[in-house]
């Protein structure tokens, strides 16, 4: 079992590491003025900026907890916790395409960006459920 661990801690981790261009491309939006709001918003033109530092810092928190559920002690990895990677992951990935069909502004910038993001998706997911039964193979603990 612990090859099917490595096995998906690695997917997991290739999914975050393909991710990382992203995830750097949201940080500098900080501060670029080409990402400025129009003057007419009137809750302050860089309201944007905080935005991206907020999703910056979001990301950076489930993927340090996804870390920490697929590298901890082996008594981390309990069935509900499992079930916390799967809404972590959701979160993380589901904007990417969620607004899409409803609003053409919401998809991604350019076909390479859609590409990043399918492919970080679907190896960070495909790590969660390839590990799978080392969540549920322990007792649960209370």
């Amino acid at each position: 079992m612990k090859t099917r661990l490595n096995l998906s801690r690695g997917l997991l981790v290739f999914g975050f590491l393909y991710g990382m261009t992203s995830l750097l491309a949201t940080f500098n939006h900080i501060g670029d003025p080409a990402y400025l709001v129009q003057v007419e918003f009137g809750g302050g033109q860089a309201h944007s900026w905080y935005h991206a530092l907020r999703e910056g810092f979001g990301d950076i928190a489930t993927i340090a907890v996804m870390l920490y559920l697929f590298f901890g002690n082996a008594r981390v990895r309990q069935p509900h916790t499992w079930w916390i990677g799967l809404v972590l992951l959701l979160g993380y990935y589901l904007p990417y395409w969620a607004g899409m069909p409803f609003m053409a502004e919401l998809a991604a910038p350019s076909q390479q960006a859609e590409i990043n993001h399918i492919v970080q998706a679907v190896f960070a997911l495909a790590g969660l459920f390839c590990a799978r039964k080392e969540f549920f193979r322990h007792p649960q603990t209370s």
